[in-house]
């Protein structure tokens, strides 16, 4: 229980000058005060997603086509916000917090959405059983190859996204489920990396993130639907099929909103992919 002690100290001396003051009674209420907080906090083991890689972990998926509730504000799912410098946690809505501080993708900041659209749509209808909500953290960059996501890359991405990591540990319960979204290996194939490194070096930042995140579920998105992309594509099921706690989703079949971006269909089409996939590992798991 979180005890908000200042609180509770003030209270307790406004009520020995009452008339009828009764040392009983205002311990019971400035008990009751101290269990405020704690009212709030997450119930049982925090279920909390990462969603990380190149442009499509962001997304482009038009605001304009969600429906009128998934426009609205999200309890369900408390995404941190990344530029208010405090990073917190708060309800996620489309346009306002969904997608920030993500390179290349400032033009999209109002009007588009990545995967968390539908992962809200999935909490809602208690696709995980137990959790009826989620937390968030967005570390995506757009146009990014795995070499920059290495710690000593003048990018600086894996900077940012240890920043974030280590915010929301410093908010949530200890020995959090961590649930890791990664889809990354098109800015790869486009700049010709060749396939052999590309695999070394994704296994090596697989390692660093199962060091950051102990216990993690990582799914990996394949690129079937861009149609031009074999070769990662079997470069990522060979991954997933040798490194343990590693899995991928086939995206074939998800529309797109260009010939690399997944559209707002497309990215509902990929995302419950991704929220079936991680649900049938979360049941393995435990909740508290």
């Amino acid at each position: 229980m979180k005890v908000n002690v200042a609180l509770r100290s003030r209270l307790f001396v406004m009520l020995m000058f009452l008339p009828s003051f009764s040392p009983l009674l205002a311990g019971i209420l400035v008990f009751a005060v101290g269990t405020v907080d704690a009212a709030d906090r997450p119930a049982g083991r925090p279920l909390v997603f990462i969603f990380t890689g190149e442009s499509n972990s962001g997304g482009i998926g038009a605001n304009a086509a969600a429906t009128p509730a998934e426009r609205a504000p999200r309890p369900c799912v408390q995404i941190m916000n990344l530029t208010d410098g405090r990073f917190g946690f708060e309800d996620l809505k489309l346009g306002v917090n969904n997608l920030r501080d993500h390179f290349r993708l400032d033009g999209y900041y109002a009007t588009s959405h990545g995967f968390e659209n539908q992962l809200a749509n999935a909490v809602e209808a208690a696709t995980f059983p137990g959790r009826e909500r989620v937390h968030l953290v967005k570390t995506g960059q757009g146009g990014s190859k795995i070499a920059e996501w290495d710690p000593k890359h003048a990018s600086g991405y894996w900077r940012k996204f240890l920043q974030r990591i280590d915010a929301a540990k410093r908010q949530l319960p200890a020995d959090p489920q961590w649930v890791v979204w990664f889809s990354l290996g098109i800015n790869d194939a486009i700049a010709g990396t060749p396939i052999v490194r590309w695999k070394q070096d994704t296994l090596s930042h697989l390692k660093r993130l199962k060091e950051e995140l102990p216990g993690a579920a990582i799914v990996m998105t394949q690129f079937q639907s861009m149609k031009k992309y074999g070769a990662f594509d079997a470069a990522i099921a060979e991954i997933a099929a040798n490194e343990p706690g590693v899995l991928t989703v086939d995206s074939s079949g998800a529309n797109l909103g260009d010939e690399n971006h997944w559209n707002y269909a497309g990215l509902k089409t990929v995302t419950q992919r991704l929220v079936e996939t991680t649900a049938k590992v979360l049941e393995k798991q435990p909740t508290r």
